[in-house]
Parts: C-alpha cells; structure tokens; sequence
C-alpha cells in the first residue's frame, strides 16, 4: 500500500472515530457543565457601602473564574465597608473570606471605585499586590494612577483564583496580611 493511500485511510477512520465519539461527547455534555456549575464554589459577600461596584465586582470575578460563584448575601464571608482615611485595604482571613475598606478619599483623588472593589475582592480571593505599575494587571492597584479604569483581572490572575478554587474546594493560603495600606 503506498503512503498516499495509507494517509487516506488513516484520515478516514480518524474521521468515523471523531464522529462516534462527538456523539458520545454529546450526549454526556449536559451533565458535565451541570457538574461543572456544582463544583464552583460560592463565596457569599455583602457590603454596606459602594454595594453597586460590589455587585458588578462580584460579577466580574464569577465569570472570569469560573470555579468562584460570587452570591451576595448569605453568611458572607467577604464583608465590604466605607471608610473615610487610612486608605482602601483588605484584611483576608483565609481564602473567600475577607473584610474590606474602601476609602473614600481615594475615590475623590480619582481612583476607579470598581477597580477598587475588584481589586480589594482579589485578596479575598488569594491574590497578592503587584505594584507594577501596569493597568492591565488589576493587582497593580493604584501604583497603575488615577488614570487606570481597568476593573479586570488578567488572564493570569483569573487563572490563579481559578486554580485555588479548582475541584470547589478552597487551597489554604493562611493569608492574614492587611494588603494595600503601607505601600501607598
């Protein structure tokens, strides 16, 4: 059999093996999203200020991440407030919990208040600071300037909270840090 003819049936029965098995795949695609959709795991939060960015933050985080389902209400376990001074921060304790400040000073000195929001929920979330300065990344906070509207993780970010809420159970971090007040 020459190498042309072998090709083509090789390319043959690859196709009739594709066809059986996007058949099957078909079949079982329902229950896989719907297992998909169980095995996120909801991080209930509330806030009792800037409850409009919170809700889009929420939002934002449960599409982006797929394996974090944002529900406000419930026994929330990431708290939002209002402050005025001492700047927007977040006191995580433990993964998809957290209490959060945002600071009304920085949104008068021209920071995004979703950014803030979102990015504030990110240490609930796992994610550390990235003060580089970059708007692109969210946790780059407001090293990134006033001009930054952003209210988006990068892919990489997205992923990582992905990756600790892979499977819907939460990776310990054992983060108790207060993130953003000392590097403003």
């Amino acid at each position: 059999m020459s190498l042309r003819k072998f090709s083509a049936a090789l390319v043959a029965a690859a196709s009739a093996s594709a066809m059986l098995v996007s058949g099957a795949a078909a079949a079982t695609a329902a229950p896989a999203s719907a297992e998909a959709s169980v095995l996120a795991r909801t991080v209930y939060y509330s806030a009792s200020a800037y409850s409009n960015e919170a809700a889009q933050a929420a939002q934002i985080w449960s599409s982006r991440a797929p394996n974090v389902q944002m529900v406000r209400g419930g026994n929330a376990t990431i708290r939002i407030y209002g402050t005025t001074g001492g700047g927007s921060r977040a006191y995580p304790c433990g993964l998809g919990c957290a209490t959060i400040y945002i600071d009304s000073r920085d949104i008068a000195a021209g920071h995004n208040a979703l950014r803030i929001v979102t990015h504030e929920i990110g240490h609930g979330l796992g994610l550390p600071d990235n003060y580089n300065g970059i708007c692109s990344y969210l946790m780059s906070g407001g090293s990134a300037g006033t001009s930054c509207r952003n209210p988006y993780p990068n892919a990489q970010e997205a992923a990582r909270v992905n990756q600790l809420f892979a499977g819907g159970v939460a990776t310990t971090v054992g983060r108790t840090d207060v993130y953003d007040v000392a590097n403003r």
